[in-house]
C-alpha cells in the first residue's frame, strides 16, 4: 500500500534554473521601469512581477542600478542596426536625410521594448554617470552615424560645416521638435502620417538651408574669365 502511495504522489514541480530566474527579473524590469520610473521602480515590486523572492533578484543584480544598466544594455544590443543600411544608402542627399530623419522619428515615438530608445531611457533623478553610460549604450551611435553622414557630404561638397557635432545636435533638434510637441499636447505622432511627412520635409530643408553651399556667393567670389582683345 505504502508503495502503491508512493507511485501516486504527484511529483514536485522542478526549480526554475538559474539563467530562467534570471531571465524573469529583466523582463520584470522592461516592463516596470518605463511604467513607474527609475525612482519610483523597487526591488520589491520586480521580484513579484518576476515571481522570484527579492533575495534572488539580489543575487543576481547588486543593486537597482546594476539591474536597470543591465536592462538597457540588453535593449541596446537587441536593437536593430538601421544605421549602416542608412550610410550606405544610394539617393539624392534630400532623400537621405528624410530616411534618417524618420528613422529618429520612430525611435522617438516607439514604445517597444525591442528598441533601446523607448521610455526605459528616461527615467527621472538618475545619476550623472548613468545618465552618461545612458546616453553611449542608447544615443552615442546615433550620433556617430550622423556625423559620419555629414563629413562624408562634406568631403563631397554638398555640405559646409564647420562644427559637425553642433551640426549632428542641430539635426537631431529638427526632428526631435515633433514628437516632444506632440507629447506634451498629449497627442500621437503617428496619428496624422501627412503632418509627419511635412515636419520631416520642412525640417530637411531648413537644415539644408543652414548647410549648404551658397552658391550665388560662391559664383561671385569665382574669378571671372575675360575674353582676350579687352
Amino acid at each position: 500500500m505504502a508503495e502503491a502511495d508512493v507511485d501516486a504522489a504527484p511529483a514536485r514541480p522542478s526549480r526554475r534554473a538559474s539563467h530562467d530566474k534570471r531571465g524573469a527579473i529583466l523582463a520584470a524590469a522592461r516592463q516596470l521601469f518605463p511604467q513607474l520610473g527609475f525612482d519610483k521602480t523597487s526591488m520589491d515590486t520586480i521580484a513579484e512581477r518576476a515571481m522570484v523572492s527579492k533575495a534572488t533578484v539580489y543575487a543576481h543584480f547588486a543593486s537597482k542600478e546594476v539591474l536597470f544598466r543591465t536592462t538597457l544594455e540588453a535593449l541596446a544590443h537587441a536593437s536593430p542596426n538601421r544605421w549602416d543600411a542608412l550610410l550606405e544608402m544610394q539617393a539624392p542627399l534630400e532623400q537621405r536625410l528624410a530616411a534618417v530623419a524618420k528613422a529618429l522619428l520612430r525611435i522617438s515615438t516607439s514604445g517597444a521594448l525591442n528598441d533601446a530608445a523607448y521610455g526605459l531611457v528616461r527615467p527621472p533623478l538618475l545619476p550623472s554617470q548613468m545618465r552618461e553610460e545612458m546616453w553611449t549604450l542608447s544615443f552615442e551611435r546615433y550620433d556617430s552615424m550622423m556625423r559620419a553622414l555629414l563629413a562624408r557630404e562634406v568631403e563631397r561638397g554638398s555640405l559646409v560645416i564647420d562644427n559637425l557635432p553642433d551640426a549632428s545636435v542641430h539635426f537631431f533638434g529638427l526632428m526631435t521638435g515633433l514628437p516632444a510637441n506632440a507629447a506634451m499636447r498629449g497627442d500621437g505622432v503617428d496619428a496624422d502620417f501627412v503632418q509627419q511627412e511635412r515636419y520631416v520635409s520642412g525640417a530637411v530643408a531648413l537644415f539644408l538651408r543652414a548647410y549648404r553651399p551658397d552658391v550665388a556667393r560662391t559664383v561671385g567670389t569665382t574669378k571671372r574669365e575675360v575674353p582676350s582683345g579687352f
